[in-house]
């Protein structure tokens, strides 16, 4: 029987994920915005000697691991929800346009980083925890990479063990006395794209953070009506050379049943898995059964890693339309015809 499929985009919020991710990879960007949380009240009229960021790096990079790391740090303007908002929802006029801090290097195995922060910016945050109605409120900083970044790395955020989460150190003096402020409590989230260009032809991909997912339809005109389905099997083959899979993701797939063609929301949820190093399978008896029995549309069934919301790897697969027609995603179906 005929299948066909559908990449599309579907941007997701990440808000909770172990990694803050930053930085460029040719046509990849993940920009993060992080907001210091759980600030005192003691720190009004405080001034500010000085303010600094520290990132640790939490050992993931996204495609080349020596690559150049560099961003600047713009205010946050708006009072926008971390754990809802995608890439697609935000724009240029949420955020300042003067620098408040940069970073520019190579980010090394097992390191650190350090921004020195604006400290009229660190200020207002203090002010502002102290004071609801003073004017410049806290709603975070953005980490927005430069075009000169080649390499996206990822930074451990605050769901992680203390000695590992973001922090601003501040040296401030109040009332002649000089003390110090550690900030190391924060929500945060990573907002990555890239555009559809970047799936390579005669493939499907599964990609983490954006995301891309996958959509497979099935022509069933060949299978008899009223038969009980005692099997529907589909296997489908992973292309290793353009797939980028680290040491730390959970290979298994999650495999839905479309529910709206138009929006793609689906539900029936299970898990596919590899049986070998490059072929996946997965049991969709259930699936195949009410389709074919009526009780719900054919509509398809959608394809997404486990792993999406952790990092950017992404599972390139031969398509439908792959010439070698041994690599294409195969539906193998047993069936009993109904007695009359």
């Amino acid at each position: 029987m005929n299948i066909s499929n559908e990449n599309y985009k579907k941007f997701i919020n990440n808000f909770g994920a172990l990694k803050i991710l930053v930085g460029r990879y040719k046509n990849y960007e993940s920009k993060a915005l992080l907001k210091f949380t759980g600030i005192g009240a003691d720190y009004d009229s405080a001034v500010i000697i000085s303010s600094k960021l520290t990132l640790k790096y939490a050992d993931y990079y996204f495609k080349e691991k020596t690559g150049m790391t560099s961003f600047n740090v713009y205010r946050v303007l708006d009072d926008l929800n971390y754990t809802t908002i995608t890439y697609d929802s935000v724009n240029s006029s949420n955020f300042g346009s003067t620098s408040l801090g940069n970073y520019n290097g190579v980010v090394n195995d097992s390191s650190s980083i350090d921004i020195t922060l604006d400290n009229q910016t660190v200020r207002d945050w203090l002010e502002s925890a102290a004071d609801s109605t003073y004017p410049n409120r806290n709603y975070g900083i953005l980490l927005q990479p430069e075009m000169s970044s080649s390499v996206i790395k990822g930074f451990y955020s605050f769901n992680n063990t203390t000695d590992l989460v973001p922090f601003v150190t501040v040296i401030y003096s109040k009332n002649n006395e000089t003390d110090t402020l550690i900030l190391n409590k924060s929500d945060y989230v990573t907002l990555s794209d890239a555009p559809v260009s970047i799936i390579p032809q005669d493939r499907f991909m599964l990609q983490n953070g954006i995301a891309f997912r996958n959509l497979l339809r099935f022509d069933l005109t060949k299978l008899p009506p009223n038969v009980i389905i005692n099997n529907a099997t589909l296997e489908f083959t992973l292309d290793n050379s353009l797939s980028f899979i680290s040491a730390e993701t959970d290979k298994r797939l999650v495999i839905g049943t479309i529910l709206d063609s138009s929006l793609k929301t689906d539900s029936l949820y299970t898990d596919a898995f590899l049986l070998d190093s490059i072929k996946y399978s997965v049991s969709l008896n259930p699936v195949f059964q009410r389709w074919n029995s009526g009780n719900l549309p054919n509509l398809g069934i959608s394809m997404k890693n486990l792993f999406e919301l952790q990092n950017l790897d992404n599972f390139v697969f031969y398509s439908p339309s792959y010439a070698d027609t041994t690599k294409r995603p195969r539906l193998k179906i047993t069936y009993t015809p109904r007695s009359q």
